[in-house]
């Protein structure tokens, strides 16, 4: 179970919705402690975009990885906008950032420009065979405090 606080929630739909205008995808991770679930920051990588997808920038890539395992740090959650309806794609499938089992990935819908809320977004964790498994609720994974 990850904790989210609404805090770290509203910043990231405003990332989101700042980083892609309305008009692009965007993507942020969450992350916190490595001994802990608690989630107490937001990361908005160096990407580029479209309207159907983002590119992470490879040196920002190297740079944050080391950077987490200098000070002890994990990533909790992927979270990245889509257009329109909130779906994991074959790229959201086969790329994301962790690829551990019960890593979480959350899509939000119509480029974050909703309510914040998980209400209406597609979220999943990574099973041990490398498939993801669509989550009912949020609450299945999330604590939201």
């Amino acid at each position: 179970m990850i904790a989210v606080s609404r805090d770290v929630l509203t910043k990231t739909f405003r990332v989101l919705r700042t980083c892609g205008g309305g008009a692009r995808e965007c993507v942020a991770y969450w992350t916190g402690a490595a001994d802990n679930d608690f989630v107490d920051c937001v990361e908005h990588p160096l990407h580029s975009s479209s309207e159907g997808g983002y590119n992470v920038e490879d040196r920002w890539l190297t740079e944050f990885w080391t950077s987490l395992g200098q000070s002890r740090r994990s990533i909790k959650a992927q979270i990245h906008s889509h257009p329109a309806a909130a779906f994991h794609s074959a790229t959201d499938d086969d790329w994301p950032i962790v690829s551990q089992c019960g890593f979480v990935s959350i899509v939000i819908p119509n480029f974050a420009l909703g309510a914040v809320s998980l209400d209406n977004a597609w979220i999943g964790r990574l099973r041990a065979d490398g498939k993801w498994e669509q989550l009912p609720l949020a609450t299945d994974v999330l604590m939201l405090s």
